[in-house]
């Protein structure tokens, strides 16, 4: 793929503005400098600014939207770590080498080994570190969707509410000084060095200078349709479950500087709203709990398949969409915002609830003796401990069993972009010589090298926590 021709037509666009040199002249002439600016305000960005101020820096915050928590706050929630306390408890064995290599070998090998053990190795004392800050979880641990092993961790408060409260709250105590609505266009160099960033702040641009380093945290590009239909044609019109601020543009600023881009054709999607739909029902978050069947009330591929072999069914299927099945064990289970959000999509005729499979299945509009023949099969492989589809079993393997039932519809939604800025385990950003570029670092789903081509479940979270806290360090230090 030719990366060059592929940008050059959203540098036009999305860059335009006064001019580079012009920037770079003015910016050491205006105003306050900070020691260290971060880029983006969610879990990456907010925990560099921490980590960052903790280490002597002055630092400024930028986010591009009017809100802090970008894909952070809408996220599922969920920490990926080995941790003997809780998961002993539940039965679970679990070591950091069983997580490296599930990291490195789902991802078919193409992540950086050196990030896959940093981020693993550090995942349980960056887990601490937030306890520390006032972040609290549940005492147990699950297999989610996509993960393939029962390291899950369950935040108390919703979605990634936790994360956000107290990693602002943390900045506010340490006197990070916070600007929203200010998108990075430009990343400003003198000397060999980067020195800064210009913004586009409402209707004009603005310029902040940083004596230290840069800290680029700001999202994927997994909400900027035109970019995703580029790299994959296949993925057209798909819906997406991220914040509006990933867009890409600030991966873009780094490549206009040297930064080099890796694994971009890697996209990853998540069961959610169908295109021509409304509702995004998250059912399929515990893989222990739900089965997947298509028009014809089929299991068609094994729940726990990699993410990127299960979008390929699910977009091979001739409605491009399945549903989920969930028993009411299941349902009390999942969580009362995704039991809202159920009830939600109900209203609007795109779930449905049944006392019995047979009535499910005609809200549904699926053959009834066969949704009621594939629960049947379902529920003697996990008796028998041996799913047909090869679905791993464990103790906390559910049947569908317990009324009443309920199904949504399941798409494919645009949820994570494997690909981004190549880093090394400093979180320096590399040059396309593989060299760090002086002053730059980035951290979060920005970032290409550390999952390869498939991301495992709740490990986004521990990534970005690692490497947004090791990216704030080394730039306080530098």
């Amino acid at each position: 793929m030719n990366r060059r021709s592929l940008f050059s037509a959203f540098l036009l666009t999305v860059l335009s503005g006064p001019s580079y040199a012009s920037f770079i002249e003015n910016i050491f002439n205006k105003g306050k400098s900070w020691d260290v600016i971060v880029v983006g305000a969610g879990a990456a960005g907010l925990s560099a600014a921490v980590e960052a101020a903790d280490n002597g820096a002055s630092v400024l915050l930028l986010e591009s939207q009017p809100e802090i928590g970008g894909n952070t706050l809408i996220s599922g929630g969920f920490y990926a770590s080995v941790d003997k306390k809780r998961q002993e408890k539940q039965g679970i064995t679990d070591s950091v080498e069983l997580h490296v290599q599930q990291t490195y070998d789902l991802g078919g090998r193409l992540g950086d080994p050196k990030l896959v053990r940093t981020m693993v190795t550090e995942a349980q004392e960056s887990l601490e570190w937030l306890e520390k800050l006032g972040m609290h979880f549940q005492p147990r641990v699950f297999e989610l969707y996509g993960a393939h092993w029962p390291r899950a961790h369950i935040p108390v408060l919703p979605l990634g509410q936790g994360y956000i409260r107290t990693l602002a709250d943390a900045c506010v105590k340490r006197g990070v000084e916070l600007k929203v609505k200010c998108e990075v266009r430009e990343i400003l160099i003198k000397e060999n060095k980067v020195v800064g960033v210009s913004c586009y702040c409402g209707n004009e641009y603005k310029q902040f200078y940083a004596s230290r380093g840069v800290v680029l945290a700001a999202g994927s590009f997994a909400a900027n349709p035109d970019l995703i239909q580029k790299i994959s044609p296949k993925l057209k019109g798909l819906t997406t479950n991220n914040a509006p601020g990933s867009n890409g543009l600030a991966m873009l600023a780094a490549e206009k500087v040297g930064a080099k881009l890796v694994n971009l054709e890697f996209i990853q999607c998540l069961p959610g709203c169908p295109p021509g739909k409304k509702y995004r029902v998250r059912f399929h978050n515990d893989v222990s709990h739900f089965i997947f069947v298509n028009k014809n009330g089929e299991r068609f591929i094994r729940e726990d398949s990699p993410r990127d072999e299960f979008r390929d069914a699910v977009l091979s299927l001739p409605e491009k969409y399945g549903f989920i099945i969930i028993d009411d064990e299941g349902f009390r289970r999942a969580g009362i915002l995704v039991q809202k959000e159920a009830v939600k999509a109900i209203e609007g005729g795109e779930a449905w609830k049944g006392e019995t499979l047979e009535e499910l299945a005609g809200k549904m509009g699926v053959p009834a003796d066969n949704l009621i023949r594939t629960v049947e099969d379902y529920n003697e492989g996990v008796r028998l401990g041996k799913d047909r589809l090869g679905k791993k079993i464990h103790s906390l393997t559910l049947p569908i069993a317990h009324p009443p039932f309920w199904a949504c519809y399941a798409g494919m939604t645009v949820h994570y972009t494997e690909g981004g800025i190549a880093i090394d385990e400093k979180a320096r950003v590399l040059n396309k010589k593989n060299q760090p570029i002086d002053g730059l670092y980035a951290a979060g789903t920005i970032t290409g090298n550390d999952h390869g081509k498939n991301r495992l479940g709740a490990n986004g979270l521990a990534d970005a926590i690692v490497f947004g806290r090791i990216a704030g360090r080394q730039a306080a230090k530098n």
